[in-house]
């Protein structure tokens, strides 16, 4: 590999080691603002509105394992109050993040699904 190729290759790697600290501070932020939230939203009885909105935006980072742990508080704070609210961002949750949970479930007919549409 030629001088220019190295470079090439070293500017690669160095974008996407920037992206990836990009990215991984913009889930510490998340966390950090969702907190609050949290812990006001566990404190109180929220209406069934206010527990939708909160975990629809915290949904997109919940890959990272702070805002998991956050998610699931929600989640475990509600699920008898709000259970098909709830089931339904723990299925959402399970379909992109944890299929495996899935086989052996009555849910398992997603997978099967999803391998039709790729199809």
């Amino acid at each position: 590999m030629g001088t220019i190729g190295k470079q090439n290759e070293d500017k690669f790697r160095n974008g996407i080691l920037e992206m990836t600290n990009t990215l991984d501070d913009i889930h510490n932020r998340a966390v950090v603002a969702y907190t609050p939230l949290v812990d006001d939203i566990c404190s109180r009885r929220a209406t069934k509105e206010e527990v939708d909105n909160l975990l629809t935006w915290m949904f997109d980072f919940v890959e990272n394992e702070p805002m998991l742990l956050l998610f699931k508080k929600v989640c475990h704070t509600y699920f008898n109050t709000y259970i098909e609210t709830i089931s339904f961002y723990i299925l959402e949750y399970c379909k992109i993040y944890d299929r495996e949970s899935l086989k052996g479930t009555p849910y398992e007919y997603l997978l099967e699904e999803e391998k039709i549409n790729e199809e």
